[in-house]
């Protein structure tokens, strides 16, 4: 296979562990979805028990948008069109935390395949095998041949949804739990479950024509204790309980509208 680039478009679970004031000044998309999934200050997530903690670094390269027209290695040029249709076929999802920088100025991640963890190179090509165009639209990554003396189309899509970091931290940890993607997932719940975030990233030096970047991502492996049950359980009942009530109350009024409208009727008849 020849050399290939894995394309982040989105970047939409990044985030750093300072504040991100792009936040405020550009805003965020509306199909941000993500939340970081456990505490900022190294804490436990509260009601679960952390089994296991690992960090790694990973080298990328960041672009804007208006750096498609540009040569390597400040800008995709060779990659420009199929980039640009496989912006077309989807949403975009912001880039830190769902900030939206907006037109020529939105960003997206580029990563050499060679340097992609292998295990999740793995897992991108078991996902590349369902072809089926509603899984092709879930992906937020693509990855894209290199060419060699003219511009290869689009090779295939990669990791999405809640399981974009998930692909990428199953190379933090040292072996074991951390190391199974079916454990991966966006919330902490009742299962085991491993929980990643990209707790920091670098910026690039644009203004000397730089675009590498490194980020950082954290992985747990968590179990819910006792009390953490506990607590769940009590809040899911008042969760039902205040659905019902709120149910409850819509068919009353429904049926109050109906009694006034038949109500209504009757006096018209008489």
């Amino acid at each position: 296979m020849r050399p290939s680039l894995l394309l982040a478009l989105p970047l939409a679970p990044l985030t750093r562990a300072a504040i991100n004031w792009d936040v405020y000044e550009y805003g965020v998309v509306p199909s941000f979805q993500w939340s970081r999934p456990f505490p900022e200050d190294g804490t436990d997530p509260g009601g679960f028990q952390v089994l296991c903690r690992h960090a790694a670094s990973f080298a990328a390269r960041m672009y804007r948008l208006r750096d498609l027209a540009e040569a390597p290695p400040a800008g995709l040029a060779p990659w420009r069109g199929g980039i640009e249709a496989f912006l077309r076929a989807r949403e975009y999802v912001g880039s830190w935390d769902g900030v939206d920088h907006k037109g020529e100025d939105r960003e997206l991640v580029v990563m050499e395949w060679a340097e992609v963890p292998e295990r999740v190179r793995a897992w991108i090509e078991e996902q590349r095998a369902d072809e089926s165009e509603a899984n092709e639209r879930r992906w937020l990554f693509g990855v894209f041949e290199k060419p060699e003396e003219k511009v290869a189309g689009e090779r295939g899509e990669g990791g999405g949804e809640g399981q974009q970091e998930a692909g990428k931290a199953s190379e933090v940890a040292s072996g074991g739990d951390l190391n199974n993607l079916t454990k991966y997932k966006p919330r902490a719940g009742e299962d085991h479950t491993v929980l990643a975030w990209p707790v920091d990233h670098t910026k690039p030096q644009r203004d000397l024509g730089k675009r590498d970047i490194t980020f950082k991502i954290e992985a747990l492996s968590v179990v819910e204790t006792e009390e953490g049950k506990k607590s769940r359980l009590m809040w899911e009942k008042m969760h039902r309980t205040i659905k019902r009530n709120e149910r409850r109350q819509q068919r009353e009024e429904r049926q109050k509208a109906k009694e006034e409208i038949k109500n209504g009727w009757v006096r018209d008849e008489l």
